[in-house]
């Protein structure tokens, strides 16, 4: 009964909304990286997109003052490039990955991909992302 009423009183969108920054915050580079592989894309496209997949809690994940340093120091570092374009009457800036972003998109996955299988960080991934069985609490285990 206790875990039942530990459940009721779980807040899942302040989790999800937690958990969504944290992971955010962590792979961001990465995922912009990706996600500009994807398509050639202009910065409120980028926002509006990561933002979409996330709106079902309600709440904007990311800011243009999150991601628009990013992007600059994307392309700082040789990964996109930008240029202006124009969308209708407005000048936008479009972003595109470099062939040195695909070799580090590449390089990051084989990287990952070269992990043994008993990696904890591989099993990590796997727990979370592939895995629908359930976490269940051990006693003793505080």
């Amino acid at each position: 009964m206790v875990e039942e009423d530990f459940q009721n009183d779980i807040d899942y969108q302040f989790l999800e909304t937690k958990f969504l920054h944290s992971l955010m915050k962590g792979v961001r580079n990465i995922f912009l990286l990706w996600l500009i592989s994807q398509e050639k894309i202009h910065g409120y496209a980028i926002i509006s997109k990561i933002n979409e997949i996330y709106s079902n809690m309600g709440v904007k994940v990311v800011h243009g003052s999150t991601i628009y340093p990013l992007l600059h120091s994307l392309e700082k570092d040789g990964l996109i490039v930008s240029s202006e374009e124009y969308n209708g009457n407005h000048k936008v800036k479009m972003y595109e990955i470099t062939e040195r972003g695909i070799i580090t998109l590449n390089s990051i996955k084989k990287f990952i991909k070269q992990r043994p299988s008993n990696d904890t960080l591989i099993t990590y991934f796997d727990d979370m992302l592939f895995n629908d069985r359930e976490f269940i609490f051990k006693e003793g285990v505080r």
